[in-house]
């Protein structure tokens, strides 16, 4: 089998992020693969390469007691063998390769045969080569504003988890920033009290999110719960969105057609390549 990794609702998601801006390795993918019945299993991964560099191939074979390891296996990247059956044995129980993956998608192979209970734990591990500014921590919820230490209008913490989290499209990052700016701005206006600039806002929020349906029309809802999910974080910040939706009483902000959601998006997503 093959695994690929308007109303806001607000919903909490937990985004496990453990690359920063010193480059440490990052687990790109990561896959538990067993037999639970001692017949011989193949799965396929897929997985992207963009954003990364110095890739690791890391396999642990069975438990770190030494226990349920496998015979034998094989595990390719693109159809090219990087590790064959003479390579797994009882005496090896944590093996590494340097890879060198595609940019785009991947495709991670892994083959095996075990007696029951078997497994192999299997990693593909990296270095973001973004140009991020670092995780700012607890500071970047103290106030709703958040932290911007490299002044480019997004908070910090929202600007690693848009590239971090959707490292595979530009189009995906580039709406994202675009539903950013004025669900950001929604909090921070309803904090001031500004009626007019809050309507504005829901404006914004309303094109941005038809360019994100355009770009992403099978999940692009998704995409919009898991953003508000970061942005909206806090309870101090909880309470202005909740300030922000009751100043919009009595306002409508109706739907572009569907056959300008395209003009929607504030930058040329055909200009993109992905």
């Amino acid at each position: 089998m093959k695994k690929t990794s308007m109303m806001l609702v607000l919903m909490v998601v937990a985004v496990c992020l453990t690359a920063t801006t010193t480059l440490a390795a990052q687990i790109v993918v990561e896959e538990r693969i067993g037999s639970e019945t001692g017949s011989p299993i193949k799965e396929e991964f897929s997985f992207y390469g963009q954003g990364f560099e110095d890739f690791i191939l890391k396999v642990q074979n069975g438990d770190e007691s030494g226990t349920n390891q496998v015979s034998s296996a094989i595990i390719s990247i693109n159809g090219v063998k990087i590790l064959g059956p003479s390579d797994f044995n009882q005496k090896v129980q944590v093996l590494e390769r340097v890879i060198s993956p595609n940019d785009l998608e991947n495709t991670l192979t892994i083959s095996l045969r075990s007696n029951p209970g078997g497994f192999l734990n299997v990693q593909i591990l990296a270095e973001t080569s973004l140009n991020l500014p670092p995780d700012p921590g607890s500071a970047g919820d103290a106030t709703i504003e958040g932290v911007d230490v490299n002044d480019n209008g997004i908070r910090d913490d929202i600007e690693r988890w848009i590239a971090l989290t959707y490292q595979d499209s530009d189009k995906t990052r580039q709406a994202l920033i675009q539903n950013y700016y004025p669900l950001q701005n929604f909090m921070i206006h309803a904090r001031e009290g500004d009626r007019d600039a809050v309507y504005n806002d829901m404006s914004s929020m309303q094109r941005a999110g038809e360019c994100l349906d355009y770009i992403r029309p099978d999940d692009a809802y998704l995409l919009i719960e898991e953003l508000q999910a970061q942005i909206v974080n806090t309870s101090d910040r909880v309470y202005a969105y909740q300030d922000s939706s009751r100043m919009l009483g009595g306002g409508s902000f109706p739907s572009a057609p569907l056959s300008e959601w395209k003009q929607s998006c504030t930058f040329d997503p055909d200009a993109l390549a992905n």
